[in-house]
């Protein structure tokens, strides 16, 4: 296309330079004509009146005037003669004296105006004129060799075809809008959608390099004094919009299965009552963007939970406070697309839910109230009713606990074996279940284990490592608001190993999905604990204060390379914080040790008998009725 315009931009610069030649041939062969009629029409006394006497001071004419006044009639001669039909004799006599005058050139007027200080005439403009002045002189010197009107006709549709092209170019000039004409166009929705992701695009660009110093001197030499000890955990940008965000606790952060740099984060409900947002409230951010949130996904009720589809990362997933399982389409719309009824699936408070793989390479949504159900969705584009439900009761034989109120706050899976699960309860129970019927294992709960002595905050699994052996997939970390955190076998009633270094309630607890033996705690101090199980069981590798003061971390999320931590707090802010490689990548011999340890620790549970405390803490659990919800003490917490 550029190659093309170029050319015709050639083009009509040659047809504008012919246009000009031929017009200023034209105007020479007039005068020219003009001066020969004069001529014919006097007589050699008539011009030799035309020439004043010759002064008494004059010096002597010499032959060079003359001489250059002969060639200019012998060429006006020709030109006449070339241009009339019939041959003229024209005679000429030469003056005695040389030839003078006393014209002065006229005075050049120089024009000034305020309004104007730039060159009116356009590029455009001075190329055509310039064709026009090439197509006129090249018609003066083809003309001879022609007839008058075949050169006229050809100079006629040369100059149409010029004014037709110069006609199309201002056709493609950028016209004016008018005020109304432009406020009509930014108020689209085509136009908002445009700017809306192209500020998004400038905003990455701009901000992609904040990390880099660019103040720094490669040259200076450090000394003993410049040396800096290696910070194991470097906190980064913070993640808030104090519109939407302000005072409301966070209830659950996941990180993007493909787009590394992005995570959600959901809110609890607006702590103001007068307010008109809706209470459900869903934030995509970008760690390239920390000002702003890229998405922002609402529904009526409170969000307690959402994750990204493992399959579609434009689909995001979310359980709310009044039992319904949410689906949004990042690429559609930021209200959802799809909805449970209240009718069928959940009547209470949804305050975990996960994908568990299905035939077809597909995905079904599992999710777990408080009402003591579990759904299972199979697809997220047919919400109606679940696939399958299943009420969680004891299976036959345990009549002891018949009677007894499943409410289930968190879950996990075993491994990669999708039918059995663990479940933690707001009253510090858990419970070992299966989801299908199998030989000799019918579905429902199969154990209770009495954990803590307060709600159980979350239950995360080892997940699987390379390297790292199978069975280690059995282990898991529970966290209470007893303050302890414990690491649980499946093989075991007791805990292979409790943390009670914390002071405060802690509200979650995560592996690390790359390092085996590392993993983090966050209490209602605002501390972040890191754990190396490798090096200390009884201390953390790295503590640090990752919330401001009378704040706690509600949440807490691993990145996928094991490097980034997001930190959610009860004031609705998100913190990511870097771990250095030294603690948050494993070494050779790491999953080794953990894997050795581990299994000392687990014979020695198996070997250790029931103690009195145990029993106790059994028969406190089967009469706790009464605790209060994870979310309610979230939202307390963070005034």
């Amino acid at each position: 296309m550029a190659d093309l315009l170029k050319k015709k931009k050639e083009r009509i610069a040659r047809l504008k330079a012919r246009k000009a030649e031929r017009k200023k041939r034209l105007e020479e062969a007039k005068a020219a004509a003009q001066l020969r009629t004069d001529l014919e029409g006097a007589d050699k006394n008539d011009v030799g009146s035309l020439v004043p006497e010759k002064p008494a001071d004059a010096p002597t004419p010499v032959a060079a005037p003359v001489e250059e006044s002969k060639k200019v009639l012998d060429s006006v001669t020709v030109l006449i003669g070339n241009k009339t039909n019939k041959k003229a004799e024209v005679k000429l006599g030469f003056a005695k004296g040389a030839f003078h005058h006393n014209l002065q050139p006229a005075q050049r007027v120089i024009k000034y105006d305020k309004g104007i200080q730039i060159e009116l005439e356009t590029p455009l403009e001075k190329t055509l004129k310039g064709q026009v002045e090439n197509l006129k002189t090249k018609i003066a010197q083809h003309s001879i060799g022609v007839g008058p009107d075949e050169a006229k006709m050809k100079q006629m549709k040369e100059v149409k075809s010029i004014e037709e092209e110069r006609a199309e170019e201002l056709a493609l000039k950028a016209k004016m809008l008018t005020k109304g004409e432009r406020d009509n166009i930014m108020a689209s929705e085509k136009f908002l959608k445009f700017f809306k992701s192209s500020t998004k695009i400038i905003e990455r660009a701009l901000t992609q390099n904040d990390e880099y110093d660019i103040t720094i001197d490669y040259s200076k030499k450090e000394g003993k004094g410049d040396e800096k000890e290696e910070e194991m955990l470097k906190p980064g940008p913070s993640f808030a919009d104090t519109l939407k965000t302000n005072q409301r606790a966070i209830t659950s952060i996941k990180w993007s299965p493909k787009h590394k740099d992005l995570f959600l984060v959901s809110y609890a409900e607006h702590q103001n009552i007068m307010t008109n947002d809706p209470d459900g409230l869903v934030l995509v951010w970008s760690t390239h963007t920390p000002s702003r949130p890229e998405y922002a996904l609402t529904c009526q009720s409170a969000v307690l939970v959402a994750i990204f589809h493992p399959s579609k990362p434009n689909v995001v997933i979310g359980g709310t406070k009044s039992g319904q399982v949410i689906v949004w389409d990042l690429s559609v719309k930021t209200t959802p697309t799809n909805r449970t009824s209240l009718s069928t699936g959940h009547t209470h408070p949804v305050y975990a839910i996960d994908c568990v793989p299905a035939v077809n390479k597909a995905y079904s949504i599992l999710s777990v109230s408080t009402d003591g159900h579990v759904c299972i969705w199979t697809d997220i584009d047919h919400l109606e009713e679940p696939g399958s439900e299943i009420n969680l009761t004891f299976v036959k034989g345990r009549t002891e606990n018949k009677d007894r109120d499943i409410t289930t706050t968190s879950f996990g899976f075993v491994g990669r074996d999708w039918n059995s699960l663990v479940l933690g309860s707001d009253e510090g129970v858990l419970y070992k279940a299966r989801l299908y019927d199998v030989p000799n294992s019918p579905a429902g709960i199969h154990q209770l284990i009495p954990a803590h002595v307060a709600p159980i905050t979350n239950v995360n699994f080892r997940p699987p490592i390379k390297g790292l052996p199978s069975v280690m997939s059995e282990l898991f970390l529970t966290s209470s608001f007893d303050w302890t955190t414990k690491l649980w076998s499946t093989k075991s009633r007791k805990p292979l190993l409790v943390f009670e270094r914390c002071r405060d309630y802690v509200y979650d607890t995560q592996w690390s999905p790359v390092h085996p033996a590392v993993f983090i705690t966050g209490d209602g101090n605002g501390n972040l604990d890191v754990w190396n199980l490798n090096t200390d069981a009884e201390l953390p590798a790295n503590s640090t204060q990752a919330c401001e003061k009378e704040r706690t971390i509600s949440k807490l999320a691993f990145s996928s390379n094991g490097l980034q931590i997001a930190v959610g707090s009860s004031s609705g802010t998100v913190r990511v914080f870097n771990l250095h490689e030294k603690l948050g990548l494993p070494q050779e011999d790491d999953a080794k040790k953990f894997y050795e340890s581990m299994q000392a620790r687990l014979k020695s549970a198996t070997e250790r008998p029931h103690s009195d405390a145990d029993r106790r803490q059994g028969r406190y659990h089967g009469f706790s009725n009464q605790s209060s919800s994870i979310t309610s003490i979230l939202n307390t917490s963070g005034r």
